[in-house]
């Protein structure tokens, strides 16, 4: 019965370690949350302009009304940010944190240059993403539905299993760089977590072994 009083007070110390871990993670992912919001509306804005340039025979061939109406799509994308960005960025099975187990590599969240981690590229794609549509609407060589066609681009995958379309922005991408430190802070979190998530894991371990042979010996 000795063991099991010392692995309870160890495990009891770590979990009280874990516990602000896991209250400032969340606190970062909030941050990294605010922080493509502010990224991905001005992207939007951003990218539709070079694409008019980037095929100005598609822009010269629009009537002022059409043009009109592409930028009202735009502004209208733009003003519903907040809401696609926390659709995509607020969801449990993107942090590690909300739902702790040993399942996932220790470099799930590591950042090399501007290789950022894959869980969370591929979010930050599926938002900016959306503005693909727009750009296939209105003709800019851009096939953003999955349509069978002759297009430049394709700004879409589709997941495994459903075959379902979800919008993806596909080429070269750079994150601000308080979204790339707020990602680096969580990573080093993540792996003082994990490490410490891994410890209380082995104590419960021991003390299922333990108070089995406890009952055995006790008959």
């Amino acid at each position: 019965m000795e063991k099991i009083t010392v692995n309870l007070l160890e495990l009891s110390d770590s979990q009280i370690e874990l516990s602000p871990l896991l209250s400032s993670m969340e606190e970062l992912k909030k941050e990294f949350i605010e922080e493509t919001m502010v990224f991905a509306s001005e992207w939007y804005k951003k990218t539709a302009k070079e694409y008019v340039t980037k095929y100005p025979e598609v822009t010269l061939n629009m009537s002022q009304e059409k043009i009109a109406k592409m930028k009202a799509n735009v502004n209208e994308l733009v003003g519903n940010t907040e809401k696609i960005v926390k659709g995509e960025l607020d969801n449990p099975a993107l942090w590690w944190h909300q739902n702790p187990n040993l399942n996932i590599a220790v470099e799930q969240y590591t950042q090399i240059a501007d290789k950022y981690p894959e869980i969370l590229d591929r979010a930050v794609r599926h938002v900016l993403g959306r503005l693909g549509a727009i750009l296939e609407e209105f003709r800019f060589h851009v096939n953003a539905v999955g349509n069978i066609g002759l297009y430049q681009e394709f700004w879409f995958e589709r997941t495994m299993g459903s075959g379902q379309i979800i919008p993806y922005y596909p080429h070269l991408l750079k994150w601000t760089e308080e979204m790339q430190n707020t990602i680096r802070k969580y990573t080093v979190q993540y792996k003082q977590a994990v490490a410490l998530y891994n410890e209380i894991q082995k104590f419960k371990e021991q003390q299922k072994k333990q108070q089995a042979l406890t009952r055995w010996e006790d008959i």
